[in-house]
């Protein structure tokens, strides 16, 4: 039962999924660098924050040849609930003519869930904004949406290998207790065989048995004729001796 509801679930997802692809919605909003607000663009994403980190990460590697370096703020006691990610001079995104420095903030919303905020600007002063800087703003709102419906794409595709493990992980169950029911079916075949010929043997015994306390029965009275005839036999003689 668990087996099939699993396999449903793994149909179920194959068929949302053009629709999952657009759930994601993409904002302007605020972050936090250097204790200062910074104007962003966020996203809030299924997975950890350790998950969307490595994905970001490989994403923008593919995407757009940018590397991110990650910063986790253990100093504050909120190792994995926060990652600060930052690639300096960064070039190929189509932001600007000039390198900009790009950086993303991972907060956790929840166990399975990451906002996303990403901001940047000319060096660590002049950071991107809508009404200052609109071209490089709305850039950075087009690397989001991008990455919006590849990370909801990702989240389905771990989804289903995670039901695919669960199925697998149900099927190995099932065949370790096929294997002991038909280990059990065997034993108790054989036991069962047996059994029937210990109680074959032993109605065997119990005739051999029966006939033997028969002849037993018979062997003592001819025993006593044999002894009352080898007495007669011995006075006879005796007799005899003493003429």
């Amino acid at each position: 039962m668990l087996k099939s509801r699993l396999t449903l679930l793994i149909s179920l997802l194959l068929l949302a999924a053009p629709a999952w692809a657009q759930l994601y919605t993409v904002t302007n909003g605020t972050t936090t660098r250097d204790r200062r607000d910074r104007d962003a663009v966020l996203v809030q994403v299924d997975g950890s924050v350790e998950t969307t980190r490595d994905y970001w990460q490989e994403y923008m590697k593919d995407t757009y040849s940018i590397r991110f370096k990650s910063k986790t703020l253990a100093a504050l006691g909120i190792k994995g609930k926060k990652d600060e990610l930052s690639a300096p001079e960064a070039t190929g995104a189509g932001i600007s003519s000039k390198p900009t420095n790009l950086y993303v903030n991972l907060s956790a919303i929840n166990d399975s869930t990451t906002e996303v905020a990403l901001f940047g600007g000319f060096g660590d002063k002049a950071y991107f904004e809508p009404g200052g800087t609109p071209s490089e703003f709305a850039s950075l709102r087009k690397i989001m949406e991008k990455f919006a419906v590849a990370a909801r794409a990702n989240a389905y595709q771990v989804q289903v290998k995670e039901a695919e493990r669960e199925v697998a992980a149900v099927e190995k169950e099932q065949d370790k207790l096929t294997k002991s029911i038909q280990s059990a079916q065997s034993n108790t075949a054989s036991n069962l065989k047996r059994i029937d010929e210990m109680q074959s043997k032993n109605r065997s015994n119990a005739l051999q048995m029966h006939q033997d306390s028969v002849q037993m029965t018979s062997n003592a009275r001819q025993l006593e004729l044999n002894k009352a005839r080898l007495q007669r036999r011995r006075e006879r003689a005796g007799a005899m001796g003493k003429k």
